[in-house]
């Protein structure tokens, strides 16, 4: 298991008390409860990776870090933004922590230049050489180069993915989310999606991880938390998590998965 030199629990990164999200739903029902009293950091130059089963509240608490999902109760810290704060500078926030979604978000009449050069200009006010320099030395890190100038429909899913994970990058994060990042693609492009983001844990790169790649989990992640009904279950490293899971819904879930 990875312990990254900058990992630390007195420095973090991300600091959440007690956070709730409720869904309204359109037929007058009663809420949905995506998150209930969660409590969790990130340490700086850590991996945490968040597992659970579907609808369990994984991907609500990535968005949350993010600021696409406002909080109902509780406190959430990230990089010193009190993310509910009305003066919060959400465009910021969202640069200082990229994210990767499970179907890209591209915009899809720009080429793969564009869509990692625009965010720069608008966001971080980058003059248009400038950012197009570091599209381009980004691109060349992750081999799609030769790609700068199409559009994202004549792009492989794993094409488009790589694009996305450039963009965040180009934004200069100092924390990266990814949202089942795999889990669009083909089996032989899985691979090359994950070899990416394991360099980019190697670099030192904070990172938290939705995912149901459990060789990946185990592999790179410093942290692991299982995730079920909006709750954090269990958490500990992989090998504690995975060999000798305390907790029987940890247990069922990862019976189903591994065996």
């Amino acid at each position: 298991m990875p312990v990254h030199p900058a990992s630390t629990a007195a420095n973090p990164l991300v600091v959440a008390q007690g956070i709730g999200k409720t869904f309204s739903v359109p037929d007058g029902g009663p809420p949905i409860t995506a998150l209930r009293d969660v409590s969790m950091t990130l340490s700086r130059g850590e991996v945490l990776v968040i597992i659970g089963p579907s609808g369990s509240g994984k991907s609500t608490l990535l968005r949350t870090i993010n600021a696409l999902e406002s909080i109902d109760a509780g406190t959430l810290l990230v990089d010193g933004t009190d993310v509910a704060s009305p003066s919060a500078n959400i465009n910021a926030l969202r640069a200082r922590a990229g994210m990767v979604f499970q179907h890209f978000n591209l915009f899809q009449h720009r080429t793969v230049m564009d869509n990692i050069v625009l965010p720069q200009c608008a966001v971080l006010r980058r003059t248009r050489q400038a950012a197009t320099e570091r599209a381009q030395t980004l691109l060349e890190q992750i081999h799609i180069a030769e790609l700068a100038h199409r559009y994202p429909s004549q792009l492989s899913g794993g094409q488009q993915q790589r694009t996305a994970i450039a963009r965040a990058l180009a934004m200069d994060p100092v924390l990266m989310l990814f949202d089942e990042a795999t889990s669009a693609l083909d089996p032989e492009t899985v691979g090359g999606i994950l070899e990416l983001m394991k360099q980019l844990a190697r670099s030192g790169m904070s990172m938290a991880v939705v995912t149901h790649e459990m060789g990946f989990a185990r592999e790179v992640a410093d942290r692991v938390i299982f995730m079920d009904e909006g709750q954090i279950v269990e958490e500990g490293t992989p090998g504690q998590l995975f060999d000798s899971p305390r907790h029987p819904r940890t247990q069922a879930f990862l019976e189903q998965i591994l065996w």
